[in-house]
């Protein structure tokens, strides 16, 4: 990135979260880091969730609120990549909060602006759990490890180059983004061993680990990369049928003709 000091653009999707928005909020607002524009991405909250935003953008006008109905959190997400202007974009859920409020002082410093993702860890709210440390596009696909969208920074340019979240898998289309990411070699990835977040693991990814489909698809397509079961069928089929057409043959009957008296003369010996 050529700015010093890039903007951040922090992207909370809502939905009736009067009571954690504010905390989230406060966590923002605290950083140290100033170059930031957060927008609410509100579904329609029948709480009090944009009276509360509302209340911090009188003292804060880097906080945008719009509230429509929406198709999800995803929905909200894209929704926030099309209407951002940060350098980089952060999605934070409306229950979560910043570990530290040196944070994002910690992720951008000079050395890691050439980066399109930069990516730490978080810390689960209830077990103090810290979750996922260093990956890669195996651990991603194979051992099925995901990284929480709480713990990574994506450049701008990230979305202009992979696309968008696919709302297909309405739990894991960050997971899915993330893997589209790996496999892709034009992209420059670091990882720093920090918490980034305290993640509140209660919320929409512990309803049903595999509601939409997605771990199963994931599954399939290993099983398809590694053990191709029909693949390996056709091609048992055909090495049989080339070894029954070998049987048949001319070439193949005229050898067993020399070779018979050969195996007499071979057993005679051996006596």
């Amino acid at each position: 990135m050529q700015s010093k000091n890039p903007l951040v653009s922090i992207i909370v999707p809502t939905f009736n979260s009067a009571l954690t928005i504010t905390d989230t909020l406060q966590s923002i607002v605290t950083q140290k880091y100033t170059s930031i524009e957060v927008l609410v991405i509100d579904g329609a909250s029948a709480d009090e969730t944009c009276e509360i935003v509302n209340s911090f953008i009188l003292n804060y006008s880097f906080i945008k609120c719009i509230s429509e109905k929406d198709r999800g959190v995803y929905d909200a997400m894209n929704k926030g990549i099309q209407l951002s202007k940060g350098d980089f974009l952060y999605f934070m859920g409306s229950d979560d909060v910043f570990y530290a409020n040196d944070t994002l002082d910690l992720i951008f410093t000079k050395e890691n602006l050439s980066y399109d993702i930069i990516y730490g860890n978080v810390e689960f709210k209830k077990s103090k759990k810290i979750y996922s440390g260093e990956s890669s596009l195996s651990k991603l696909m194979e051992s099925q490890i995901s990284i929480c969208h709480q713990a990574i920074f994506y450049s701008k340019r990230t979305f202009n180059i992979i696309g968008n979240y696919n709302l297909k898998y309405f739990i894991h289309a960050d997971y899915d983004f993330n893997i589209r990411c790996f496999k892709n070699e034009e992209l420059k990835i670091k990882y720093i061993n920090i918490i980034i977040a305290i993640f509140n693991e209660a919320g929409l990814s512990g309803v049903n680990s595999n509601a939409d489909g997605f771990h199963t698809e994931l599954t399939e397509f290993n099983l398809s990369q590694n053990y191709n079961i029909i693949g390996l069928f056709e091609e048992n089929k055909k090495l049989k049928n080339e070894l029954n057409n070998i049987s048949k043959s001319k070439e193949y009957k005229l050898g067993l003709f020399i070779i018979s008296p050969l195996k007499k003369i071979k057993r005679f010996l051996l006596k």
